[in-house]
């Protein structure tokens, strides 16, 4: 199964970008995914909310996995995001591959 990553419009144009999405340089009211950094999440999601690794783990463990820093808290507020928004808004599951 592979995810295939969707832009998505920004809510604040001037806050912050969130772990996993980087600016359209050609459109500002747009996020462009990470692909990378958003399967490592994905990845780290499940594992906390299984409960096989703690928040803090987790956001070690993509340090390791894309070299950039997420805190744990920062990690906690994204997995909180996505409990309401994943799949339908964010990623479309391609069963086919």
């Amino acid at each position: 199964m592979e995810n295939t990553w969707k832009p998505r419009p920004r809510k604040n144009r001037g806050g912050k970008v969130p772990f996993g999405y980087e600016r359209d340089p050609h459109n500002p009211s747009m996020l462009l995914p990470i692909s990378k950094d958003l399967d490592v999440l994905q990845e780290i999601k499940f594992l906390i909310t299984a409960k096989a690794i703690s928040l803090r783990e987790g956001s070690q463990w993509i340090e390791q996995k894309t070299g950039k820093k997420l805190s744990y808290q920062g990690l906690k507020d994204r997995i909180d995001h996505w409990s309401d928004n994943l799949p339908e808004t964010d990623i479309e599951m391609n069963l086919d591959g």
